[in-house]
């Protein structure tokens, strides 16, 4: 079997080991109870490397990544997510300093370094964002504004996008802040709505396309000056990581507002994919831009941009999702054997050589947010089938198991000729949709983990589905399947309790989370008790299905709605 017909199994593994090893690892040993907070780096045997201050940025990326592994139902990390917050406010912030926040603390608490720093500032942004999402406190989005008046006020520069900090370092512009700006701009407009927060992405994508993009050299410059030129840096450079991560976030941006970014993806992609891209699948450190000389080793972030540059490729083109489901395929086996095949498991080598040895000193707690987005949105991707949605919050959802509500439970259907469409239920699907409802599949699929058929089988009989139930004006706008199953005769599916399989509420949060699904204000149908508990626990409205017609079983209970 090729590598790519098993890349279900590889995101399979990848999950396991994000929920089994990574996340408990940094929540216990990454986690300083003393301060509630995390901390800075853990050596090779999982162990607090001590003395060294705690930078803001680490503090939020843990934040983001405890909220959004909150929402997606892996744990619920709310109780040590208030705690990590009030001592981020206590330790960092403060009416006292000329800028409010502080970059670093030293051991014992107290300030470490002062300075007002853009890129710290922008991930602030991105964590009260995700924050927010999670619960919607209004102290957050006033806190927001009030960073953003340090980053359009004293942190602005001349001609767009932001200086690195006060005190400047050197009198170059780095594209690293800007860029982490945007992403937290697009977070915010994502969690709220607000067209203000768009607005600023959209000033922000027109300063890259118009400046910061070197086109006639298709890169994008890492120095510039006063301008966004970058002409007169010599040695310049530009990180492949760089390009795939612009690549993601203009992609996200454009779902968001519907400007076309073509062009600017296709010269980020032109040179990074030919020179960034190693015989390993693995993303280079640097190139030069003018001489192109490569520095040959490799940072694990750089790889999880290119994976995330592939997975919003295969969204933007479903008609070449086969290539860049290849790629990613080969990104992600090599973002598992290069940086994550450690003892013990959940940590990482952060960087390695040509030749795969490894350069780190240490394990960054900063580098678990790459990790982390990566394989969400490998997951968000390729581990579904989804039809095109504008963006939109509140959006309410029937959701709807698949054997014995959709189609008639056979025992573990896998082709086409063992599914029979139970009696109404195209017809319940077009009355869900009738009454402004999006319609979501959440089906358990042990049979993958047993063995039964493969991740990939199943998919395709999701696409077939889908299309045979398009031809009679029922649309589905999403289907989610779990694997998972604790007597699992594949190894990549095997979990004791995994947080998708029913009557765990894993699924229905993960469909909340991509499509702003309104938990409180859907239903869900489903033919056995464990739905229905499912369905509890993520706070929507149940209902037992036992069999008839789907039509008038629906219908009374989404009336009502």
């Amino acid at each position: 079997m090729t590598l790519v017909e098993n890349f279900e199994e590889l995101r399979a593994r990848a999950s396991n080991w994000l929920s089994i090893d990574a996340l408990p690892l940094w929540l216990d040993r990454g986690y300083d109870e003393k301060f509630g907070l995390f901390h800075e780096r853990l050596d090779f045997s999982g162990r607090p490397v001590e003395g060294v201050p705690r930078r803001l940025m680490v503090q939020c990326r843990q934040l983001y990544v405890l909220a959004h592994l909150s929402l997606r139902g892996m744990r619920d990390n709310r109780a040590q997510i208030d705690r990590t917050w009030q001592q981020v406010l206590r330790r960092y912030y403060s009416k006292e300093l000329p800028h409010r926040w502080a970059f670093s603390i030293a051991r014992d608490g107290t300030i470490h370094d002062p300075k007002c720093d853009a890129y710290t500032l922008a991930f602030l942004l991105f964590a009260l964002a995700w924050l927010y999402r999670l619960k919607p406190d209004p102290g957050y989005l006033a806190l927001a504004d009030e960073v953003f008046d340090i980053l359009e006020g004293p942190l602005a520069a001349s001609n767009g996008g932001v200086i690195d900090a006060i005190p400047r370092p050197d009198a170059f512009l780095r594209q690293n802040p800007t860029m982490h700006l945007l992403e937290a701009c697009l977070a915010l407009y994502e969690s709220t709505g607000r067209a203000q927060d768009l607005a600023r992405a959209s000033a922000l994508h027109q300063i890259f396309s118009e400046r910061m993009l070197w086109r006639t050299e298709a890169a994008l410059p890492e120095l510039h000056d006063d301008a966004w030129r970058a002409h007169d840096v010599a040695g310049n450079w530009y990180e492949p990581g760089h390009h795939f991560e612009w690549v993601w976030l203009l992609r996200r941006f454009s779902m968001l507002s519907g400007v076309n970014v073509d062009e600017d993806v296709k010269v980020l992609l032109s040179r990074a994919e030919r020179e960034g891209v190693d015989a390993g699948n693995f993303a280079v450190e640097r190139v030069g831009i003018l001489d192109r000389t490569t520095v040959d080793s490799r940072r694990s972030w750089g790889t999880c941009e290119y994976l995330k540059a592939c997975a919003a490729e295969a969204e933007a083109a479903p008609a070449e999702a086969g290539k860049w489901r290849d790629k990613a395929a080969k990104a992600l086996a090599a973002l598992q054997s290069g940086f994550l095949s450690l003892d013990p498991p959940g940590l990482w080598r952060d960087r390695i050589d040509a030749a795969g040895r490894k350069l780190s000193e240490d394990v960054p707690a900063s580098s678990f947010y790459h990790f982390v987005l990566a394989l969400m949105e490998c997951e968000r991707v390729f581990g579904r089938i989804v039809r095109p949605v504008p963006f939109a919050t509140g959006r309410t959802a029937l959701f709807l198991d698949r054997d014995g509500v959709i189609n008639l439970d056979t025992g573990y259907p896998s082709k086409p000729e063992d599914i029979t469409f139970v009696d109404g239920a195209s017809d319940a699907i077009r009355f869900a949709r009738s009454q402004g409802h999006s319609v979501v599949v959440v089906t358990n699929q042990s049979g993958i983990a047993r063995g039964y058929a493969s991740e990939a089988q199943v998919l395709a009989l999701h696409r077939w589905m889908a299309a045979r139930l398009d031809e009679e004006g029922a649309q589905v706008d999403a289907w989610y399947h779990c694997p998972y199953h604790d007597q699992a005769k594949i190894p990549a599916y095997g979990h004791g309790d995994h947080f998708d399989r029913k009557p765990n509420p894993g699924m229905l949060l993960r469909a909340a989370n991509d499509l702003h699904i309104d938990l409180a204000n859907s239903f869900l149908i489903g033919d056995n008790e464990s739905d229905v508990l499912a369905a509890s626990r993520a706070g929507v409205s149940g209902h037992l299905f036992k069999g008839g017609s789907l039509l008038q079983f629906a219908r009374p209970i989404l009336a009502r709605s």
